[in-house]
């Protein structure tokens, strides 16, 4: 079988501006360490309409940390048998998000689902109809699923037809969509993309115009993740990052770099990934 992405837990430094200053790559991999308090200020903010207390025990259920307030270091592999990132890593991603994803029947794609934890809390962030495609390594489809389709955790069981996790190469998953003009209101990645690929553009490519995008880009230690929308327009640093890289033999190496700087990252998205799309 053909390399897919590769999907390991990543963990972060947060998104605060007394942070954002800092060089990138000041987090370990395998190990989250930062002050509580500034990510207890966005939960209390723009998050505050997530069910917090819920998703956190979901996201224990699913194998992973009980509580946003703990912040403690994971392991890479979820008690539950698949992969899993931290909820400091994910709460953020999903306030972000949480406009795109309360869209009517809103269309969602995850590449790297690893436990699906990621798949479910954008379910269950979202309104009545809103369906999830993941692509993750073939091992974790039966994982994700059992997870999915517990009995005894909030939003548990989802309905099979809310969900779809698939095994791969999530590049050839994206090339094939590309060709049938298959698009998702939003998409999350849980790996980084190597920006001397076309990784990001080939995610980014599906997505709606009107859609959004949380990902993370660059290389071992110099890495960010980053929320887009509004075609990139609007392209914010939301945290310091360390993830696990995406590899895949259809997006070899080149010689042109992706640039880093949200502004500069947001009018590459622009010229290079919706410059011919119209909404």
């Amino acid at each position: 079988m053909p390399l897919g992405p590769a999907f390991l837990r990543a963990e972060l430094m947060p998104n605060w501006a007394r942070w954002a200053r800092r060089p990138l790559g000041l987090a370990l991999l395998g190990l989250c360490s930062f002050s509580q308090k500034p990510f207890l200020s966005a939960a209390a903010g723009a998050g505050a309409s997530l069910p917090l207390e819920e998703l956190c025990r979901l996201h224990l259920r699913f194998g992973g940390d009980a509580s946003v307030w703990e912040n403690n270091p994971m392991p890479q592999r979820a008690s539950s048998g698949g992969t899993i990132s931290a909820l400091s890593v994910q709460i953020p991603a999903l306030e972000r998000l949480q406009p795109f994803l309360r869209r009517p029947k809103a269309q969602i794609f995850d590449l790297g689902f690893g436990s699906g934890v990621m798949a479910a809390m954008c379910l269950a962030a979202s309104e009545a109809g809103a369906t999830v495609v993941g692509v993750d390594l073939a091992d974790k489809v039966s994982v994700a699923t059992r997870n999915m389709l517990l009995k005894d955790g909030p939003f548990t069981p989802f309905n099979e037809e809310q969900f779809s996790f698939l095994g791969g190469d999530a590049f050839e998953y994206l090339k094939r969509w590309k060709a049938e003009g298959k698009t998702f209101d939003v998409v999350y990645a849980g790996c980084s993309f190597d920006p001397n690929t076309e990784q990001l553009k080939l995610f980014l490519g599906q997505m709606k115009p009107d859609g959004a995008a949380v990902f993370n880009l660059g290389n071992l230690g110099m890495q960010g993740m980053y929320f887009v929308a509004d075609k990139g327009k609007t392209c914010e640093l939301l945290m310091r990052v360390n993830f696990m890289m995406a590899e895949s033999p259809l997006t070899p190496r080149g010689k042109e770099s992706i640039p880093l700087d949200p502004l500069r990252l947001g009018q590459w998205i622009r010229e290079n990934v919706f410059a011919d799309k119209e909404l």
